[in-house]
């Protein structure tokens, strides 16, 4: 199970104004299927592949309150290595994340020609 508890993020030291998420309350029970979608820039990417997965407060400087578990433990006292063998992240286009992908790639699977500038 996931939990958050009425959690902000900003990004940065004392911005308070600066890229984050504010006042997050969500429960995800075990089996649970949960898609986040919203415009570029509302806080998916620092919700999920950051402050779920550990990266945040480990890796990502910024001001944070409230609390994440994983499973019932707190994300911000377990080290990473622990949080990473139970938490995972899907990319929107995993190809594009994984593999390195280019315009000639592209090209030769669907085999066009291309002109690349």
């Amino acid at each position: 199970m996931i939990e958050i508890d009425h959690v902000t993020f900003t990004y940065g030291e004392n911005n308070e104004h600066s890229a984050g998420i504010r006042d997050i309350d969500l429960t995800i029970e075990d089996g649970q299927v949960v898609v986040l979608c919203g415009e570029s820039g509302c806080g998916k990417t620092t919700l999920t592949r950051r402050l779920i997965n550990g990266l945040i407060p480990h890796y990502y400087e910024g001001k944070m309150s409230g609390e994440t578990w994983v499973n019932g433990v707190k994300v911000s006292e377990q080290p990473l290595y622990d949080t990473a063998k139970i938490v995972g992240s899907v990319f929107q286009n995993p190809r594009s994340q994984f593999f390195k992908y280019s315009k000639v790639t592209s090209c030769l699977r669907r085999k066009k020609c291309c002109i690349m500038t």
